[in-house]
């Protein structure tokens, strides 16, 4: 029974090759966007899996609420861990993250790692980092330490064994205790190497202050006890441990723990890289979208051929057939579809990964997907029966009298049907057109916004050169400084704590209020700099100047000239900016007046609103600063920047040159919604191409059943232009209702998407209406070129042929 049917069904596919062709075609091509698809998210949902203690470990995150507004930070006090670890008996163990100058030097050239970590020596005990050589209950115990990856034993050693070497570090000299394996790809966090945090030295506020925020923190949970229990300690703990400190501040701290198996699509800030859960779950509907539109396909030219089948039926039906064996017949036909279009996806899939590759970012493979082929076939089967489910009981129920004696008729509801479901495919492809004009407009306005830094462009380029406070650099800051302006094409040169987008310092402040009194504390951004800081930026100074450095001899209570932003005045209450000119201003404890006041600027990507921000002049005496920027013409610029790798080697032989552009890191902030913007172009495309796929048959199919009323037509004199308007003007208004149908789900939809970024675009109707003319004209040049075929045919034949 079961061979006879597949063979039936394989030579009724056989003898409508065409029909067949575009049905298998379509349903490949949504099977390839569903496996693609469906490696990307198994990727990004594998990510810090490879943790044997993954459901025993979270990350403990921490809120500083102050007047009222709140900071949540994936960045924890110092102070934190150890005392999670001393008085809550569910915590098993803790461990600290904190960054590390990445420059080494072993026997020859100073070697920049790809990241270094300071960590705790419970590290072990929290992740699985496997060792290949040493002791994980000793290799960070003590100051000094270093465990390296195997990739970086290999750079800095060769193939010589690293365990027991010595290293020279910018704050000592480091034994290696330990080599690991190289971390997995899909960790969150990625190292090179881990120093014992024992070896970093403390300025004084780094490891007990409950308001400095400078490592991320995890914990591993006893067993036994889960994440609620957990979490509903928290407020007890943070109340027991700094709840003197906040009243001192008149501050209040919130923590909040995430899973390890949750951090990576739910965090966004910390140390490591964090993925989206909100783009995994639109490319999941995606994917089910371009399956739908392939499923419309069958589903459409099997009831279009309705009227051909009706014959096969009615004769089947004479001589005995049952109903429920029409019925297998029919689906089997589907399901024999469905595994042809799986293998033909398998080598579509095949084909495009290299770019798909590029697109995602991802090195992606099809044995990646393991388990996961049963899920795509069970899907794609699951899609092919049920579009031939309709077609399947429709067809078997025809009566075969009324076939057999010419008066079937498939009547208006095979058709209202038809129409129906093209308009549900032109509604998708409009949809996802427009969703992908949307997301490239929002990041196009994102790189074109006033950043409030003069970027310099055609006439000058901002270098930042980072060296992580090395102290060969900071004891010569100003000879360095002299040094780099002397070079031809360097107009400026700045030392500072950060650079825009190299990370931001917040601080607690207290800024006198317009009355007179001291205001409520505020947090704002803070930037620590030489007083060149605003020009080599290009910050534009509203009212009142630039702040002077102190004098070599001043006394360290000296108070300091500060320079607040916009938006930090207007916090306190400011109606303008010289209004707060000569205020009494203290941040970090740190007292000093206002002299000026600069127009807001932004120190991240445009996901993120400006904070406020206050420039406290630093040439190292408070905080050691991490970084160099020059401005540098760019006439001159390749000379230049070879001059000035020169002169570093010279001044600071023991740590490599690495520079990058201002420009370009802010052009790196939005990588995340361009990939994102790439990959719904590119299934955008392929669900268009599948629509037509299914509309070209459809065409093909009226142009064939419409013969004898084109032959009249021309005969009766109608030109090619009329029969094509004839045939073409029933899909304007398929695509124009598609259009209505798709407008409110685009508006809806997007505009919830654009509400996570604090500068968005509108939706507008320019996006809507653009992809409402792509899908209009592909549908339209879909029907017209079997118009065009069926209008210049010989009328004679045509009616001949009747």
């Amino acid at each position: 029974m079961l061979r006879s049917t597949l063979l039936i069904a394989l030579r009724n596919l056989r003898q409508n090759r065409g029909f067949a062709a575009l049905n298998v075609f379509g349903l490949a091509l949504g099977a390839a966007c569903l496996i693609l698809i469906a490696l990307y998210i198994q990727d990004e949902l594998g990510y810090d899996r490879f943790n044997e203690r993954l459901d025993r470990v979270a990350r403990v995150d921490i809120t500083t609420v102050m007047g009222g507004e709140e900071d949540p930070s994936g960045r924890t006090p110092g102070v934190l861990a150890p005392s999670m670890v001393a008085s809550m008996p569910s915590v098993e163990a803790a461990v600290r993250f904190g960054n590390a100058d990445p420059v080494l030097r072993a026997q020859g050239a100073p070697i920049e790692a790809e990241e270094l970590l300071l960590a705790d020596p419970d590290v072990f005990d929290v992740f699985t980092l496997p060792l290949l050589s040493g002791d994980p209950g000793s290799a960070l115990a003590e100051p000094g330490s270093i465990v390296l990856s195997e990739t970086l034993a290999r750079r800095l050693f060769g193939d010589a064994p690293a365990q027991g070497q010595t290293l020279d570090w910018k704050e000592g000299p480091l034994t290696v205790t330990g080599v690991m394996a190289d971390m997995p790809r899909q960790s969150h966090i990625q190292f090179d190497g881990l120093i014992s945090l024992s070896t970093a030295e403390d300025p004084g506020w780094f490891y007990d202050n409950w308001f400095t925020t400078a490592f991320a923190t995890y914990v591993a949970l006893r067993e036994g006890t889960s994440h609620e229990s957990f979490q509903a300690q928290l407020p007890a703990f943070i109340e027991a441990a700094a709840g003197d400190a906040m009243r001192e501040e008149d501050r209040e701290l919130r923590l909040e723990a995430t899973r390890l198996a949750d951090l990576y699509l739910s965090a966004d800030d910390g140390i490591g890289i964090f993925g989206d859960a909100t783009t995994l779950g639109i490319l999941a509907l995606v994917a089910l979208f371009v399956l739908l539109i392939a499923a419309v396909n069958y589903t459409n030219l099997a009831t279009a051929r309705s009227l051909d089948r009706a014959r096969e039926i009615g004769v089947r039906k004479t001589l005995g057939a049952e109903r429920s064996g029409l019925i297998l017949q029919f689906l089997a036909e589907s399901l024999v579809l469905s595994i042809v279009a799986v293998g033909i996806a398998v080598v579509l899939v095949q084909l495009a990964l290299p770019v798909f590759r590029e697109v995602s970012g991802k090195p992606l493979s099809l044995p990646d997907l393991g388990a996961g082929w049963l899920g795509v076939i069970a899907v794609v089967g699951a899609t092919g029966l049920l579009a031939g489910a309709y077609p399947a009981f429709i067809l078997s129920s025809f009566k075969p009298s009324d076939v057999l004696k010419g008066t079937f008729s498939t009547g208006h509801r095979g058709r209202t049907l038809r129409q129906g479901l093209v308009v549900l495919q032109f509604s998708i492809s409009v949809a996802l057109i427009a969703a992908t004009v949307i997301v490239f407009s929002q990041v196009r306005h994102m790189q074109d916004q006033d950043l409030g830094i003069d970027l310099g462009g055609e006439t000058s380029q901002l270098v930042v050169l980072p060296f992580m406070g090395d102290t060969t650099v900071v004891s010569q800051l100003s000879q360095l400084r002299a040094r780099l302006l002397d070079i031809p094409g360097v107009d400026g040169a700045s030392s500072s704590l950060s650079a825009p987008t190299y990370g931001t310092y917040s601080g607690g402040g207290n800024v006198e209020q317009p009355d007179g009194s001291q205001s409520d504390e505020i947090n704002a951004t803070m930037v620590l700099a030489d007083p060149s800081y605003a020009t080599v930026y290009g910050l534009t100074l509203l009212a009142g100047r630039h702040p002077r450095g102190l004098a070599e001899d001043a006394p360290p209570e000296t108070p300091r000239e500060y320079v607040l932003s916009e938006a930090a005045i207007r916090e306190v209450g400011y109606a303008s900016p010289e209004a707060a000119l000569d205020k009494r201003v203290a941040f970090w404890g740190i007292e000093g007046t206002i002299v000026g006041v600069v127009a807001d600027h932004h120190t991240e990507g445009l996901q993120a609103a400006v904070e406020p921000l206050a420039v406290l002049p630093d040439d190292g005496s408070i905080i050691p600063p991490n970084v160099f920027t020059l401005r540098v013409r760019t006439a001159s610029l390749p000379s230049t920047i070879e001059q000035v790798e020169t002169l570093w080697a010279d001044a600071v032989p023991e740590r490599p040159f690495t520079y990058t552009f201002l420009d370009e890191d802010f052009a790196a902030q939005y990588q995340a919604e361009q990939r994102f913007g790439r990959l719904f172009g590119l299934f955008s495309g392929l669900s268009i191409a599948i629509a037509c796929f299914g509309l070209f048959g459809l065409a093909a199919h009226a142009a064939a059943t419409r013969t004898k009323e084109i032959g009249v037509r021309r005969v009766l004199g109608a030109t090619v232009a009329q029969v094509v308007v004839l045939m073409s003007r029933g899909v304007v208004g398929l695509v124009a209702l598609g259009f209505v149908l798709a407008a409110p789900i685009v508006i809806v939809g997007m505009s919830r998407w654009l509400d996570g970024f604090a500068y968005r675009i509108s939706v507008g109707w320019i996006p809507l209406a653009l992809a409402g003319a792509v899908v209009l004209v592909l549908a339209v040049v879909t029907v017209a070129g079997h118009a065009v075929r069926a209008a210049v045919a010989d009328p004679v034949r045509a009616l001949r042929s009747e």
